[in-house]
């Protein structure tokens, strides 16, 4: 690294890209063990097991509608709910997005900004700025950067899954027909909100196998065991 990088008025700048460096160095470590340091909640959602159970049907089994809507009700009743950022944390940007992200998006235009200012000002004055000029200002760009940087993200985390739901954790959930109509041997598109607030498309057809269930329809999801078999697949039963 050249000499005058780690002069008083650019090492703040060069130390935002060191730790830059360092955050994508972890997250390239994290995804090699299996993690990341980017990603939200890895597990399932944490629900009551004998409330998830209501919607294990046995491959013969009649449902009874008024019971498992009702513990639907109490299932999403239950889900976790996160509060939406207030104040300075709205403006910020922060809670919108994971904090490693934002803090990545703040690093890089700190950094990035104070080197352009400072080697701007050595050609127009032939010195840099001072660092508690070019901090301040770098920091105000920075910060205005990741704020906006997270809204946007924000928008894109609906068409992310950001934690996989496998099908044991798909019972009892509402959604729509999005696509299709759903009738047996024939699935049709539904769309799903798992516990973690995720948007799932998944092909499902009707429980009941004379039953249609048009594109439009709200339904709800059950897990009914295939025949012969100890595996589950899901189906959905129209609530309106």
């Amino acid at each position: 690294m050249p000499d005058h990088l780690l002069s008083t008025a650019y090492v703040p700048f060069s130390l935002a890209f060191g730790l830059l460096v360092a955050l994508l160095l972890l997250e390239i470590v994290a995804l090699l063990v299996g993690g990341s340091l980017l990603a939200g909640e890895a597990d399932g959602p944490d629900i009551d097991t004998d409330l998830s159970a209501t919607f294990d049907l046995e491959a013969d089994a009649a449902p009874d509608m008024g019971e498992l809507v009702a513990a639907s009700d109490r299932m999403i009743a239950a889900e976790p709910q996160t509060a939406a950022p207030q104040g300075l944390a709205t403006w910020l940007g922060l809670g919108h997005t994971p904090l490693t992200i934002w803090l990545a998006a703040l690093l890089l235009a700190f950094g990035l900004s104070g080197f352009l200012m400072q080697t701007l000002a050595e050609s127009l004055i032939a010195h840099p700025l001072p660092a508690w000029i070019a901090v301040p200002v770098a920091s105000l760009i920075g910060i205005a950067f990741a704020a906006r940087f997270a809204r946007a993200f924000a928008r894109l985390l609906p068409q992310i899954e950001t934690s996989a739901t496998s099908a044991q954790f798909m019972g009892g959930l509402r959604g729509v027909v999005s696509q299709g109509n759903a009738r047996h041997g024939s699935p049709a598109e539904v769309r799903l909100r798992d516990l973690h607030g995720n948007i799932h498309h998944l092909r499902c057809e009707p429980l009941l196998s004379d039953e249609v269930i048009a594109e439009g329809t709200r339904v709800l999801t059950v897990r009914q065991r295939v025949p012969g078999s100890k595996s589950w697949t899901l189906r959905i039963i129209a609530i309106e």
